[in-house]
C-alpha cells in the first residue's frame, strides 16, 4: 500500500515537472485572399480555395515565459543607415495556466509609403523614404492546438487581406 502511495505521488510530481518545463510551440501562418473571400481557420478547406495564398509559414519553439519573435519582412536597406524590416513581425510570450496557455502578443506591421524630396529646389539632395508601422498588442488564453484569425491589413494594398493563423501548442 505504502509502495502504491509512493509511486503515485511521484508520478503526479514527474507529471507536475514536466508541464513546468514543457515546450510551447508557436505557429504563425501568414495568409494572403482576395477581400470576397471569407477566411476560416480551417487550412484544408483554404487550401482548395482560388485567391488564397499562404506565404509564409514560420514556426518557434519557445520556453514558458520567455519571449519569441517571429518575423516575416524583408529588409529596406538605406545607405549609411540601420536596415528597416518592411513587413510583419509578432512577438509573443506565452505561459501555462488551468485554462489553457496564456499569451501576451504585439504584432507590428511596417509598410514603405514612397519617397519624399526634401529637395525639390536642389537635385543633389537625396529622397528620403517614408514608412508607416502599425502596431497592435493583443493578449488571450489558447486553448492546445486550436487556431484562430488575426487580421493584419494594409492601407497601400486594399486588393488583398492578410492574416495570421496562429496557433499555439504545448510539444
Amino acid at each position: 500500500m505504502k509502495t502504491t502511495l509512493k509511486a503515485t505521488a511521484l508520478a503526479f510530481l514527474i507529471l507536475g515537472c514536466h508541464q513546468l518545463y514543457a515546450d510551447i510551440e508557436v505557429d504563425a501562418k501568414l495568409i494572403e485572399a482576395s477581400p470576397d473571400i471569407s477566411v476560416t481557420t480551417d487550412l484544408a478547406a483554404l487550401s482548395q480555395v482560388k485567391g488564397v495564398d499562404l506565404l509564409s509559414a514560420p514556426r518557434v519553439a519557445m520556453k514558458p515565459g520567455t519571449k519569441a519573435k517571429i518575423e516575416v519582412a524583408r529588409e529596406f536597406a538605406i545607405e549609411g543607415q540601420k536596415p528597416i524590416p518592411v513587413g510583419i513581425e509578432l512577438e509573443i510570450t506565452a505561459d501555462h495556466t488551468p485554462e489553457g496557455i496564456s499569451f501576451n502578443a504585439t504584432y507590428k506591421l511596417t509598410e514603405f509609403e514612397g519617397f519624399i524630396n526634401y529637395g525639390v529646389d536642389n537635385p543633389e539632395r537625396k529622397k528620403h523614404p517614408v514608412f508607416q508601422t502599425i502596431t497592435v498588442p493583443f493578449q488571450g488564453i489558447a486553448q492546445d492546438s486550436k487556431s484562430f484569425l488575426i487580421e493584419v491589413g494594409s492601407k497601400n494594398d486594399k486588393s488583398k487581406k492578410r492574416y495570421i493563423h496562429l496557433t499555439i501548442k504545448n510539444v
